[in-house]
């Protein structure tokens, strides 16, 4: 399948939400109001369409699929929806990816784990940012890694700032993912949006480490909120030349309707990376690999 952009594509990092999940969130303290009122200020979502009991979720992913040619799309995906989404996979096998939420808080995380990988998800999301008392290096977390290790379960981590208000910032360093990282030479940890705003420290993570990736996903908005001036050309130059284009995966952190999938993301990181070809930086071997090759390898597709 070839994409709009004249390429094949993975989206390997996006979101599965349902009316399920819009219930867990306001339970949990969140509103609409609030919600709508910072993805406003600090997204591209003019409006936000919340999902109801009506929502066929699946399907309209994969019309917006089928619209931009999108092979497959990975999809964070929280215990709210998770059985929606088991009927999903069944439903358009190979279209989606999934990454089961964890919290390794919880005494029964380990074993989340464990029926993820057997339900088919091929990895799980970890929210640092999100955690409150708990570093990825402490013990709690040591079980989750076990579990992903011996199902060869994928390791995302969204560090740095976050949409969600109540983040604790404390636990947004990637550096905080080394030690784990050496203790799991064969456990593939890789941090969402480049770090969130902690991109040098992830370009440290690619000399210090061999098992720590970056995925470039969403608009990468907290390039407005560093002291220095960036770009995605020079983000993904520095990222390639670090680490190597084998330790980049694309993913738009596709979300919510109507804006649905991002096809303006890929646009704009296509472009980025066609300058650097331009420029001698790499070549459309680096290029399928960002875009298609890297995640179809890690998740064994």
């Amino acid at each position: 399948m070839i994409s709009k952009a004249g390429i094949m594509v993975i989206d390997a990092h996006a979101h599965y939400f349902t009316a399920n999940t819009m219930k867990n969130w306001l339970t949990r303290g969140r509103t609409v109001k609030s919600f709508t009122s910072r993805t406003a200020s600090r997204t591209d979502m003019t409006s936000i369409e919340l999902p109801d009991e009506n929502w066929d979720t699946a399907q309209k992913w994969v019309d917006e699929l089928d619209r931009y040619g999108i092979e497959t799309m990975g999809v964070m995906v929280g215990v709210e929806a998770y059985d929606e989404f088991l009927e999903t996979m069944k439903r358009f096998p190979g279209r989606f990816i999934g990454y089961a939420n964890i919290n390794p808080a919880q005494p029964d995380a380990a074993d989340k784990v464990k029926q993820a990988a057997k339900d088919g998800f091929k990895g799980i999301k970890l929210y640092p940012s999100s955690w409150k008392g708990l570093k990825v290096y402490d013990e709690p977390c040591y079980p989750v890694y076990d579990a992903c290790l011996a199902n060869d379960m994928l390791v995302f981590l969204h560090f740095g700032i976050t949409i969600g208000g109540q983040a604790d910032l404390r636990n947004g360093n990637p550096i905080d993912i080394q030690v784990p990282s050496r203790d799991y030479p064969d456990l593939n940890f890789i941090i969402a949006h480049f770090g969130a705003g902690w991109f040098r420290e992830v370009l440290m993570m690619q000399y210090q480490t061999d098992n720590v990736y970056g995925d470039s996903s969403g608009s990468n908005s907290w390039m407005k909120y560093l002291p220095y001036d960036i770009d995605l050309k020079q983000i993904f130059r520095k990222m390639i030349t670090t680490g190597g284009s084998h330790k980049v995966l694309f993913g738009t952190d596709s979300t919510f309707f109507p804006r649905g999938w991002r096809i303006n993301i890929l646009e704009a990181q296509v472009q980025a990376c066609n300058e650097l070809k331009a420029d001698g930086v790499i070549n459309d071997e680096d290029i399928y690999k960002i875009f298609y090759g890297n995640i179809k390898e890690m998740a064994h597709l």
